[in-house]
């Protein structure tokens, strides 16, 4: 059954039988299909309207029952989670707690059912890992903000007078004001998502230790969102900088020391050649993933031949093309993302050098 997506552009190129070169390792991504799943939008269990992690575990035999014999499931390897933590917003890209799950989508021993479904049936869990910024609503912030002596007060980027710093992408600000008066805190997508401070070590070690419990829990590696933008230098300095790229590598040992099989994939939306992520400086396992400029792509099951544009990319566009599936409480529909060994592995750096 061929899976094709939604989007605009030219007509993809039809579908012909996979042929690229060896992969530079024999993990367990090369040759893999991920399957994105917004849980909100995927299944609802329950009839309040939201899709839930309970809907989402009904629906996994859709996605992989675990039976090579059979030809009635997508045959799925992986499902990459966007994120489930609690959030003020209904995306979840503004967390105020990293270690739980938002009561929207279920409880924790939910999610711990569901990783153990998954494994059960051979589906691997990548998880949406959000490290730039937190909710305005986490503690962290709420206690940063009270005081220059708060004991989160550095975890936050903060200035008493506004530098003007504008959006690295555009003209937006960057600088806020809580309650509209007192210092300034950096917060480069909007007010409502202050970015952390990397360059403090407590907060370095708080993400190391925040990854390692969610490996502990079983998942089978993390998806990083906005990894351009992790250090910033000053005006037009606020993304893919030298420290940034030794951050993200540090972070990506550490997951690899607590599970050398970890899958790490880092968004960014550049070209390959500038991408923070897309050269193999932070580690040979961190690759990187942005758009293909068309907005528009195909994937079929890992049973079925796969689209020649999920390949191995050496022609110079963003890594990842994709196109989106979604709709509330549909039987089983969300986002598939193609071959992880052209996408997401080391051989993606290697073929943009």
């Amino acid at each position: 059954m061929a899976l094709a997506a939604c989007g605009g552009g030219a007509p993809a190129p039809p579908l012909v039988p996979a042929a690229r070169a060896a992969a530079l390792s024999a993990e367990w991504w090369n040759g893999a299909v991920v399957y994105e799943v917004f849980v909100r939008s995927f299944r609802d269990s329950d009839g309040d309207g939201k899709g839930d992690l309970a809907g989402l575990i009904s629906k996994l035999d859709y996605l992989n029952d675990g039976d090579p014999a059979t030809a009635t499931d997508l045959g799925i390897d992986a499902i990459w989670l966007m994120p489930i933590h609690p959030s003020p917003s209904y995306h979840g890209y503004d967390v105020t707690d990293y270690d739980g799950v938002n009561p929207d989508y279920g409880s924790s021993a939910t999610m711990d059912t569901l990783i153990a479904e998954c494994h059960k049936r051979g589906i691997k869990v990548i998880l949406d890992f959000v490290p730039n910024h937190t909710s305005i609503q986490h503690p962290w912030f709420v206690d940063s903000a009270t005081s220059v002596t708060s004991s989160h007060r550095d975890w936050y980027v903060w200035t008493p007078t506004n530098p003007g710093w504008t959006q690295p992408w555009g003209t937006g600000p960057t600088w806020y004001q809580v309650s509209g008066s007192g210092p300034w805190y950096y917060a480069v997508f909007w007010s409502g998502m202050p970015d952390l401070n990397w360059r403090n070590a407590a907060v370095r070690a708080e993400m190391d230790a925040i990854a390692g419990r969610w490996l502990a829990r079983g998942v089978d590696g993390f998806r990083l969102d906005a990894v351009r933008y992790l250090i910033e230098d000053g005006p037009g300095l606020q993304q893919d900088r030298p420290e940034t790229h030794t951050c993200l590598g540090n972070w990506t040992a550490g997951v690899l020391a607590a599970n050398p099989h970890a899958m790490v994939v880092g968004e960014s939306w550049a070209d390959c050649d500038r991408a923070s992520v897309g050269g193999g400086r932070e580690h040979p396992r961190l690759a990187a993933h942005g758009s293909d400029g068309d907005g528009a792509g195909r994937a079929q099951s890992r049973r079925e031949h796969r689209h020649p544009c999920l390949e191995r990319r050496g022609d110079g566009r963003g890594p990842l093309a994709h196109g989106h599936r979604g709709g509330a409480r549909g039987g089983g529909r969300g986002r598939l993302v193609g071959d992880t060994a052209a996408l997401w592995q080391r051989d993606l750096a290697a073929s943009v050098r």
